[in-house]
């Protein structure tokens, strides 16, 4: 099995990467973006890891952990939230949800809701002569 048969994770080379897009997130702020996987090696090197990408992404971040400018985080300050949200993901980021197939559901024509209702049975009054 060749590398780029496994699903990515933060040391996948670009070279190796399965992919033609790859996707930045933040779980803090707004931040995030899609890029090319060509301008990513034409940029940084076909043997550039994806966790060097996501610390360059990190680098435009108020937040940035490995910024030596600032002052060091606090205990309980915000760090940033930056990640790749297509990492160890079976599934290609640029590739449409109708093609991913038909997927099987468990169940049957047993577990299918009726097309008419069913006839509603009335309870009778204790005392009511039968009708």
């Amino acid at each position: 099995m060749s590398r780029r048969d496994e699903p990515p994770d933060p040391g996948t080379r670009l070279i190796d990467y399965p992919w033609v897009v790859i996707r930045f997130r933040c779980h803090f702020c707004e931040r995030g973006g899609n890029s090319r996987l060509a301008a990513c090696v034409a940029q940084f090197g076909r043997f550039a890891t994806l966790d060097r990408l996501l610390h360059a992404f990190m680098s435009g971040c108020p937040h940035d952990p490995y910024d030596q400018s600032r002052s060091p985080p606090q205990k309980y300050g915000r760090k940033c939230g930056a990640y790749l949200p297509d990492l160890n993901s079976g599934r290609p980021p640029d590739h449409p949800p109708s093609m991913t197939g038909l997927s099987l559901i468990e169940g049957g024509k047993a577990d299918m809701l009726p097309a008419e209702p069913a006839p509603v049975e009335r309870r009778r009054r204790v005392g009511d002569a039968d009708v």
